[in-house]
């Protein structure tokens, strides 16, 4: 009897379960595993974080190359209440915490864990759940480019929404911590720095996070979002001239 006590004081003390690592990164296998286990302890950790409930969301795990999936930078796909995380071994650890120091300090920048993609998918499933309830519930308008069926059908080229969408996402997963963002993102300075293809991950995924970072700070996340879905997104010059796009912003009240 004392002796099934003492293992179940010890129990919690017990590391987390390890996942295989080829060459110290994850594996394929590791990566759908790690998923399979903690995606419900994932979805409760986002919740707590943002202070609000996502509803029948779904995460998986798949060779996203099967659907036309190309751009190695990217590291999920989100679909209304479906997300999936690739399963190719690109990441650099399963979460952040599980780098080595020494790993750490050679890395000056990355979004390379499989509980970061998890976080970046939940917002975008989090910046939908919120349009809906603005326009079916509050009655708030909802800019045509942040409506579902403009997203499907309207201009998929449209550099603001997809910016202000992607900065959320990465702001969002970089406060739970689960990023290392860097220490100076590229501020674009002229219209060739936006178009400039070598510049699109960082402009999407650094530059977007760091121009939102004051204003969602201020706002809060859930009223940030709704803010900025509220209005129509930053052109090409509110992009390199943030004041510009945060002084014409209207409110919701």
């Amino acid at each position: 009897m004392w002796k099934s006590i003492l293992i179940l004081l010890l129990l919690p003390l017990q590391e987390k379960q390890d996942y295989p690592l080829k060459n110290g990164r994850p594996t394929s296998k590791g990566i759908e595993q790690y998923v399979e286990d903690n995606s419900e302890a994932l979805i409760r950790e986002y919740q707590d974080f943002i202070g609000d409930t996502l509803y029948n969301i779904y995460i998986y795990t798949m060779d996203l190359t099967e659907n036309g999936y190309f751009d190695p930078r990217e590291l999920g796909r989100y679909y209304p209440n479906e997300i999936f995380i690739t399963n190719k071994e690109v990441f650099m650890a399963y979460e952040l915490s599980g780098l080595s120091k020494k790993g750490r300090d050679t890395v000056t920048a990355s979004n390379l864990f499989v509980k970061g993609a998890v976080f970046h998918e939940l917002t975008h499933d989090y910046i939908y759940q919120v349009s809906m309830e603005m326009s079916r519930i509050e009655n708030i308008s909802l800019y045509r480019a942040y409506q579902a069926f403009f997203k499907i059908y309207g201009d998929q080229n449209d550099m603001g929404s997809k910016f202000i969408e992607e900065g959320i996402c990465e702001y969002v997963t970089g406060k739970m911590g689960e990023i290392i963002p860097p220490r100076k993102p590229l501020i674009p300075k002229k219209m060739a720095d936006l178009t400039d293809e070598k510049n699109s991950f960082n402009i999407y995924y650094k530059y977007s996070s760091h121009y939102l970072s004051n204003f969602l700070d201020t706002t809060g996340i859930k009223r940030g979002i709704k803010i900025l879905l509220h209005n129509p997104p930053p052109s090409s010059e509110e992009i390199l001239n943030p004041e510009l796009f945060f002084t014409r912003l209207q409110g919701i009240d």
